[in-house]
């Protein structure tokens, strides 16, 4: 595979394809650029980088998403907006990858502002110097074409050694409304098979919004718990990474003294974790209900 990395020239036409027009924006890519342009070795290793997240060996993509950032391949010390210039790398391959899988016109737009997320929300809602590991690993689902969004759901294609299913993904933002989600549970039937060319599987979710312990702290007919009666499951890893991550937009807390309560699901999550309990994430095998699954 020929070296990947981002050519000077092309950060503007990466930047426009993902819509980004942020003067301060472009110039710190291009200041990176530059950077990584006068050490040989941070270039190699970058390209290294690029080659196993678009080699399309999902094993390697899991383990990456143990890590916090990516010094045990560019060294200790690195500039975290090099994260967005491995990132904006793919855009040809992405645009690539949208034109073999046909994509219509509302899948296009979707993954054109889910990437454009990744690249942005960190350094801007969140205030960070850079995008996160994860925020580049997400994007890499979409360039690879490993999500499609049908409605208010997202669904990646997975294989393993039992076969082909689907993980449902929850973007952040609107609310979980029930219908929504089961209008795109239905819909998604036809996208699979469009996208991904498969008919037989099932449906899975793993997420701290089918915790055991959240579901204690919530009104039967809430949002969520409709959300998690549509699953049967089993109890997973300790979920305070993505509580922190999904519930309060924070990497770590000091002392969850700290945790803000803007809302009232904050406010007794941050009870239940100043009482000393653990929260699991949920792991949810869509159930085979005619409700759900009918065309």
């Amino acid at each position: 595979m020929e070296d990947l990395l981002i050519e000077k020239d092309n950060i503007e036409k990466a930047l426009a394809f993902y819509n980004i027009d942020i003067e301060d924006y472009k110039n710190r890519c291009y200041k990176c650029f530059d950077d990584i342009h006068k050490n040989n070795e941070l270039k190699t290793r970058i390209n290294n980088v690029l080659k196993l997240l678009y080699s399309h060996e999902s094993e390697q993509l899991k383990l990456l998403w143990n890590e916090n950032d990516l010094c045990k391949f560019l060294g200790e010390s690195y500039n975290k907006f090099i994260h967005t210039i491995i990132l904006l790398s793919g855009y040809e391959i992405h645009q690539e990858n949208m034109n073999k899988y046909k994509f219509d016109t509302y899948q296009v737009l979707v993954h054109k502002n889910r990437v454009k997320e990744c690249l942005m929300n960190d350094i801007y809602n969140r205030k960070l110097e850079g995008i996160r590991l994860s925020q580049v690993l997400w994007g890499i689902y979409f360039i690879t074409i490993r999500l499609i969004e049908v409605g208010r759901l997202q669904y990646e294609y997975c294989n393993n050694k039992k076969g082909e299913y689907i993980k449902i993904h929850i973007p952040k933002g609107d609310k979980l409304l029930y219908n929504e989600v089961l209008n795109s549970i239905k819909n998604s039937k036809k996208e699979i098979n469009k996208y991904f060319k498969i008919q037989n599987y099932e449906y899975y979710c793993e997420s701290w919004l089918l915790s055991k312990e959240i579901a204690k702290l919530l009104d039967s007919n809430s949002n969520i718990a409709k959300f998690q009666q549509l699953f049967d499951i089993t109890e997973g890893k300790n979920a305070i990474k993505d509580i922190l991550n999904f519930v309060y937009d924070l990497q770590h807390i000091n002392s969850y003294y700290d945790l803000p309560e803007r809302t009232s699901l904050q406010s007794k999550i941050k009870d239940l974790l100043l009482d000393g309990k653990v929260i699991h994430i949920g792991i949810g095998k869509l159930k085979n209900d005619k409700l759900i699954m009918n065309d």
